[in-house]
């Protein structure tokens, strides 16, 4: 026993994880030494980097540092953590692996907090092949090449740096179809090519495509002397900027386009920025490739160049593109900048129905100093609810008074809280009464319309219901959106799906197997369904049981025949247990024929189930161009299999 309780205690200590530990790195340090403490401190960051492990923090003194490459991970929750103690520890050699000051080589969850990382041959901070990376608090200067490089990172970090002076190419630049990637609260500025380039860069593989970014609050000028734009975007897809100033920069403010990347950089929302370009620079917003589906709401865009404009798109990039609630100057292009119409053409396009022409001086305090917006700016008020972010680049509450201003940052009431009512204020001070209508909420010392919340049982925004109650008959609220619930939640798949639809005269046919078990359709009835989770269209019909059903002698097939369609149009249904070949299998065929017509449901969302007894069955089709099963077709017709 003594022997078996030994083995279980070497067993339990070989098991546990190695605790966290704090070491410490400065000059004069010893590699010799534990590295625990101060005293005893190491002196190289790259032995600090051959040596951690995760959840493991390196405390970095003031000083100057060769630089260190690290291929080794943190865990999920337990980072490796780089991080400078005071704001010189400086990064003044290449690590020995790279031309780079600080490379990750296929690290995972790791941080680097708060270095100095100048004139480094190729790049401040590279990493790559890696996840949850991020990198925060650093000052990245006349680097040879990039301030900032990743490529193959998804769910990284790139946050509160300065990145200046890159001799070559960009500030920051995320590649290789990084999927996540957040880039906010940075300085970006006087980088020889773009600010902020993002590049999916198809040709070193993965899909080409950066998903899901998210670009904020980031100030970025004097960029593109080389050419690119402040914000660079080559094959980004559904991704958001927003609350970013662009000013002062040589080529374009924000570029939605397809070179190196899988795709064009389509589904993006371009929202509450603003984009102000020098006198050499190019359009404000820049859509070329392909790039579809794209929304440029609640900015100003102005650029000082003597025939460059606010938009420029070219055809392959106009289907589902939005643009309005824009402070623009009066030149848009529809082919790429080859020529020019002014804001009464493109609106008679179907763009910037809201949007208001005005110059720099019209719209901010101090044009090319500070651009916040000034009394009675024509940006005032102008925008739209929709997407914008509930803060601005300042951190300040959005929206204030009577709607959203355009551009990065919102026009507060500066003597809101003060204790005293003021010119403009409607709610916050002593005196002042609540909002009365409570899908408002004050903000700034006005009524502003609030950010809906599902749950907390108003219906505001685009609220559609906080509970059953508030929709039609038949409807349930799922997530504040009146829905049709489903016929059989949690019953069986459908497997093998196929369902014809057309509307005028109705002809449908469903078919489909499930494993239901025992059914008996002539005893039980069957019920059709064919609809969708929103809206009407399809049908519900329940076939009862009795005569009508003809049963095989071995009860394992079962028919229902109508010439006349009586029962909801349906014609035919044919029922067969296969159990045979899979215990509790059963396969249907109906068909339904009438001379009148019936509504489909829409072809991005259709749904089919069939119940007989206690047994339910269901499937929910992909839309168009998704995986099948899937559904094809428009309101007339509809395919799915």
């Amino acid at each position: 026993m003594a022997r078996l309780l030994a083995f279980i205690l070497v067993a339990v200590v070989a098991a546990a994880p190695a605790l966290a530990a704090d070491y410490w790195v400065r000059n004069g340090g010893s590699d010799a030494a534990d590295g625990l403490t101060v005293p005893t401190a190491w002196a190289t960051l790259q032995h600090a980097a051959d040596v951690v492990d995760p959840g493991d923090t390196v405390h970095v003194q003031d000083g100057s540092y060769g630089g260190f490459h690290l291929d080794r991970s943190g865990a999920l929750g337990s980072p490796i953590t780089f991080v400078a103690e005071g704001p010189a520890a400086l990064i003044v050699a290449d690590n020995g692996t790279t031309p780079d000051g600080i490379n990750l080589e296929g690290a995972s969850h790791v941080v680097i907090d708060g270095f100095v990382v100048n004139g480094r041959t190729r790049t401040g901070v590279r990493t790559v092949l890696g996840q949850d990376v991020t990198i925060r608090n650093c000052r990245l200067g006349d680097n040879g090449r990039w301030g900032i490089l990743t490529g193959f990172v998804d769910d990284l970090v790139i946050e509160d740096n300065e990145a200046y002076g890159s001799v070559i190419e960009h500030g920051i630049y995320v590649s290789n179809s990084g999927d996540r990637p957040v880039i906010r609260r940075n300085l970006v500025h006087e980088n020889n090519a773009n600010g902020i380039h993002m590049n999916g860069d198809e040709s070193q593989g993965g899909d080409g495509v950066i998903s899901d970014a998210l670009v904020e609050r980031n100030v970025i000028w004097g960029n593109g002397g080389a050419g690119g734009s402040g914000i660079n975007m080559d094959g980004v897809a559904d991704s958001v900027v927003r609350n970013n100033l662009l000013y002062d920069n040589h080529a374009s403010g924000v570029s939605l386009y397809r070179i190196d990347g899988g795709d064009g950089s389509s589904g993006n929302l371009v929202v509450n920025n603003t984009i102000v370009n020098a006198a050499d620079g190019r359009w404000a917003v820049n859509v070329a490739d392909g790039s579809t589906g794209n929304t440029i709401v609640n900015n100003v865009l102005y650029t000082a160049h003597s025939f460059r404009g606010a938009i420029t798109i070219d055809p392959a990039s106009l289907p589902g593109f939005v643009s309005d609630h824009n402070v623009v100057m009066d030149r848009f292009s529809t082919d790429g900048g080859d020529s020019v119409i002014d804001l009464a053409e493109w609106q008679a396009l179907g763009f910037d129905a809201s949007s208001v022409v005005a110059a720099p001086a019209d719209v901010f305090v101090t044009p090319g100093l500070d651009f916040h917006l000034r009394p009675g700016s024509p940006a005032l008020d102008l925008g739209t609810l929709t997407g914008a972010p509930a803060e601005d680049l300042d951190g300040a509450p959005r929206p204030v008074g009577a709607g959203v201003d355009a551009g990065a940052y919102e026009a507060q009431l500066l003597e809101c809280g003060d204790g005293g009512v003021d010119p403009g204020e409607e709610c916050g001070e002593p005196g002042l009464g609540s909002c009365a209508d409570p899908c408002t909420a004050c903000i700034g010392c006005t009524c502003a319309p609030a950010q809906p919340f599902c749950g907390d049982d108003l219906v505001c925004g685009a609220e559609a219901c906080e509970d059953d109650a508030d929709c039609a008959v038949g409807q349930a609220c799922q997530g504040c959106a009146c829905v049709n619930p489903p016929v059989c939640p949690g019953g069986a798949a459908i497997t093998r799906p196929v369902l014809k639809l057309r509307a005028s005269p109705l002809l449908a046919r469903f078919r489909g197997e499930a494993l239901l078990g025992t059914v008996d359709p002539a005893a039980d009835g069957m019920r059709i369904v064919v609809d969708s989770p929103e809206g009407p269209g399809g049908f519900d019909v329940a076939v009862p049981a009795g005569s009508a059903w003809v049963v095989n002698a071995a009860e394992n097939r079962w028919r229902y025949a109508d010439a006349a369609g009586s029962v909801g149009g349906i014609t035919r249904i044919v029922v067969r247990d296969r159990s045979s070949s899979q215990a509790g299998l059963v396969r249907w065929v109906v068909k339904a024929k009438t001379d009148g017509s019936f509504v489909l449901p829409p072809v991005s969302a259709v749904r089919g189930a069939i119940v007989t007894g206690a047994a339910c069955a269901a499937h929910a089709f992909n839309g168009p161009g998704e995986p099948r099963p899937r559904c094809d077709g428009d309101a007339s017709r509809v395919g799915c299999r």
